[in-house]
C-alpha cells in the first residue's frame, strides 16, 4: 500500500551529511580518525574500559565471545526470541548455542529457565528486547560469562549506569534499524583489556607479522563519522522516541499491553503491542495497514532460534506465544506530529 507511515526510518539530518562530506573531503574514508572518536566516546559513556568499533553488531558479537574464550564447543545460552545472528557469532567463535525461552512480559532470557534448558552453560548473551532490560546481574550470579547484546538500547540506563556494564562484555549495532546509524557497524566495550584487545588484534587483518586466517571486520571513517553525529543527540532521540510511546500507551485500547519495562531510563528501539490472541494480532495489523500504518510482526515464528535449530517448539511456550501475538508499530525519531497522531488514533479506534 503506497503512503504508509514507515514502520521504522532512519533520521539523517544536513548535520550528519555535513559529517560525512568532511570525511570525503578529507580523503581518508577507512578506518581512522571518526573511529577512534567513535571508541572514545564509549569508553566515556560506558566509565572506562575500552571499545573496538567493528563491521557490523555480529561481527561485534562474534569477537566479544572470542575474547571471552568461546571456543570448543564451549555452551552458550542464547534467548530464542532474537535474531540469528546470535547463533552466527556462538558458532563462528566456535560455540555451541543452547537455546533457551524468554520472559512473557519483557521478553528477556528467562534466567529461571536456565538450569532446565541450559545446564552446564559456561556463557549466556542477554539480549536488551527492544530496549528494556535483561536480568544481567542474576545471570552473572550464576557464574556465566555474559555478553550483553545491547544493539536495541543504546541509551537505555538501568540504577544510573548504561545498560551494557554489568556483563563481561557488551556489544552494539548501527544497522538502519538501531537507535543511530552508519547504515551498518558494531562495537565491542568491555572493562577487561584482554577482551577488547583479542577484538583489536582480530580486526587488523593484514599486515602482521604473523599470519593468522581473520576476516576484515573493519569499519571506514564515513560510517563513524555518521554515527558520531547522532550520538551528539542521542538524550534527545531518546526523549522523543519515550514521548511517542507514552502517547501509544495513553490511546491503546485495554484488551491490548505493551512489552513490560523494567528499565527507568528506558531507549524504545520498537513499541510492541501483544494481543490477546492470533486472531486479534491478525486484526490489528490488517486494521492499523488500512489506516495507512506500516506494522510489522517483530519476530515471525519461523525466526525463533528453537526452530531454526529443529529443537521442540512445545519447550518454548512464551516465544512461540510472542511470535503469533505481537505486533510492532512505527517509533523513530523523525516522526512527525501528525504521523504520531495518524498511528495513535488508528490504535484507540482498534476494535477485534
Amino acid at each position: 500500500m503506497a503512503g504508509l507511515i514507515p514502520h521504522n526510518q532512519p533520521q539523517i539530518t544536513p548535520e550528519d551529511r555535513e559529517a560525512v562530506d568532511a570525511v570525503l573531503r578529507s580523503g581518508w574514508i577507512a578506518q581512522g580518525e571518526q573511529v577512534l572518536r567513535l571508541e572514545q566516546h564509549f569508553v566515556e559513556r560506558m566509565g572506562g574500559g575500552g571499545a573496538c568499533a567493528v563491521a557490523s553488531g555480529t561481527a561485534a558479537l562474534f569477537l566479544a565471545l572470542r575474547g571471552l574464550g568461546v571456543r570448543g564447543g564451549a555452551r552458550v545460552a542464547v534467548p530464542t526470541y532474537s535474531c540469528s545472528a546470535l547463533l552466527n557469532a556462538v558458532f563462528m567463535a566456535g560455540g555451541s548455542p543452547i537455546v533457551v525461552d524468554v520472559t512473557p512480559d519483557t521478553f528477556c532470557l528467562d534466567v529461571d529457565g536456565l538450569a532446565r534448558q541450559a545446564p552446564g552453560a559456561e556463557f549466556a548473551i542477554a539480549v536488551h528486547a527492544f530496549g528494556a532490560a535483561a536480568p544481567v546481574r542474576r545471570m552473572v550470579e550464576q557464574g556465566l560469562g555474559v555478553v550483553e547484546d545491547c544493539c536495541q538500547c543504546l541509551g537505555g540506563a538501568l540504577s544510573g549506569e548504561p545498560l551494557g556494564t554489568c556483563g563481561a562484555a557488551a556489544v552494539f549495532s548501527f544497522y538502519a534499524t538501531k537507535i543511530v546509524t552508519g547504515g551498518q557497524g558494531g562495537l565491542v566495550w568491555s572493562r577487561n583489556p584482554g577482551i577488547v584487545e583479542a577484538a583489536r588484534d582480530y580486526r587488523q587483518f593484514d599486515g602482521r607479522e604473523r599470519y593468522e586466517p581473520r576476516f576484515n571486520l573493519q569499519m571506514t571513517d564515513m560510517q563513524a563519522a555518521m554515527i558520531n553525529s547522532q550520538l551528539s543527540r542521542l538524550e534527545r532521540i531518546r526523549c522523543v522516541r519515550e514521548e511517542i510511546a507514552r502517547t501509544y500507551l495513553r490511546t491503546m485500547p485495554e484488551f491490548l499491553s505493551a512489552q513490560a519495562d523494567r528499565t527507568p531510563q528506558r531507549m524504545w528501539q520498537r513499541f510492541v503491542v501483544l494481543a490477546p490472541d492470533p486472531l486479534v494480532r491478525d486484526a490489528l495489523l490488517k486494521h492499523m495497514k488500512e489506516r495507512g500504518v506500516g506494522c510489522i510482526v517483530p519476530v515471525e515464528r519461523f525466526e525463533l532460534l528453537h526452530r531454526y535449530l529443529a529443537l521442540d517448539p512445545e519447550g518454548y511456550p512464551a516465544a512461540e506465544r510472542l511470535a503469533d501475538t505481537t505486533v510492532s508499530l512505527p517509533i523513530h525519531a523523525g516522526m512527525t506530529a501528525a504521523e504520531v497522531a495518524t498511528v495513535s488514533t488508528a490504535l484507540s479506534e482498534f476494535e477485534p
